[in-house]
């Protein structure tokens, strides 16, 4: 009778719209984790008892069920990584608040097979990863494990606006290159890029304030790291491409583990995706990344919308192993590109993965 049961439920999972060709999940013969479509889900079945009545029979079987499905939804939820260091069963036992919503979640559950055979009810549910699971699991992650405080994480996080920036600036920034080497034909060209693209920028304050990010960060570097940073913004203004998402090959990661909300990270450890600010955004409520198995496939996924900034992912973060590391020179297109700012704001961002 188990092995018919099982086989039964396999059966309605492989046929079921939870999963298609391509997605990719985690799972069980009890349900799974469909990464693809972001969301959860759990089988669960019933029988009624031999002495119930006929006409009662599938209603009792159906409400047992029902019972076991979201028992196992539980058990699931449970498991998801949320990021390298945690699982949401970690955030349920610091948080009776977290316990709650998440049995909330799981309460509004929606049922996507209902079905009666032999006397065996069978009821898939499936709840999103999104909204409410993602607030609640991401701001509190946020809170546990220093997101907050980790350091250069947005492309202006570091920028702080002085309302005398705009008649302090140019003095602060002559008076520093004329004592630096840096003032050669490269800075030149950099002001000038700057220059010629501040027409294109939303507006006169966001120009100032990467003027301020440049003297900044070059005051704080080598000369060749500051070489490199300014060759980057040049770069980044000079490309006028309008990305519409990030995708990330991590294919060749063997260690990498599926996370709600994997990292990007500079080789130095500094997180590039997501920032604090997008922790508790509206849009990253949407879902923080997708995942794929195929690159092609992945750029036609709306998501990303056709024209994505692809690049492959180098490694992991020690033993951080949803923490993904990408080049420097990558890690500094991604972070100075105005432009592409706004795209992760959105977490337009998908990672392929090795079947």
């Amino acid at each position: 009778m188990l092995k018919q049961l099982v086989v039964f439920i396999l059966t309605l999972l492989v046929g079921n719209s939870i999963a298609l060709a391509g997605d990719v999940i985690q799972g069980s013969e009890t349900g799974g984790i469909n990464w693809s479509k972001g969301t959860v889900f759990a089988s669960g079945y019933g029988v009624a008892s031999d002495n119930t009545p006929n006409r009662k029979k599938r209603l009792l079987a159906r409400r047992a069920a029902q019972v076991d499905a979201y028992r196992n939804l539980a058990e699931i939820i449970s498991g998801v990584r949320i990021n390298s260091e945690t699982i949401v069963e970690d955030l349920e036992a610091t948080s009776d608040i977290i316990r709650t919503k998440l049995n909330a979640i799981i309460k509004g559950a929606l049922i996507t097979k209902d079905i009666y055979q032999n006397e065996i009810a069978q009821v898939i549910i499936e709840v999103k990863m999104d909204g409410s699971f993602i607030e609640t699991v991401s701001n509190k992650a946020a809170n546990k494990f220093g997101l907050n405080h980790l350091p250069d994480n947005n492309v202006l996080s570091n920028i702080f606006l002085d309302p005398d920036l705009a008649n302090k600036f140019s003095s602060l920034l002559n008076s520093f290159f004329i004592n630096s080497l840096m003032f050669n034909s490269l800075m030149v060209n950099s002001l000038m890029v700057n220059k010629v693209h501040a027409a294109t920028l939303p507006g006169t304050t966001e120009t100032v304030s990467i003027l301020r990010d440049i003297q900044s960060k070059v005051s704080q570097l080598s000369k060749d790291e500051s070489l490199k940073y300014i060759s980057a913004k040049i770069a980044s203004f000079e490309n006028t491409s309008q990305y519409s998402g990030l995708l990330i090959d991590a294919q060749a990661i063997d260690q990498f583990e599926l996370a709600t909300i994997p990292r990007l990270r500079t080789s130095d450890g500094k997180v590039i995706y997501p920032t604090p600010e997008m922790l508790t955004s509206n849009a990253f409520r949407k879902r923080p990344v997708s995942y794929d198995f195929d690159v092609n496939d992945a750029i036609e996924n709306k998501r990303i919308a056709y024209t994505p900034y692809v690049v492959k992912a180098i490694g992991t973060y020690k033993s951080r192993h949803s923490d993904l590391v990408v080049s420097d020179e990558v890690a500094l297109f991604i972070k100075n590109n105005i432009y592409f700012a706004n795209t992760l704001d959105k977490a337009s961002v998908m990672i392929v993965i090795a079947q």
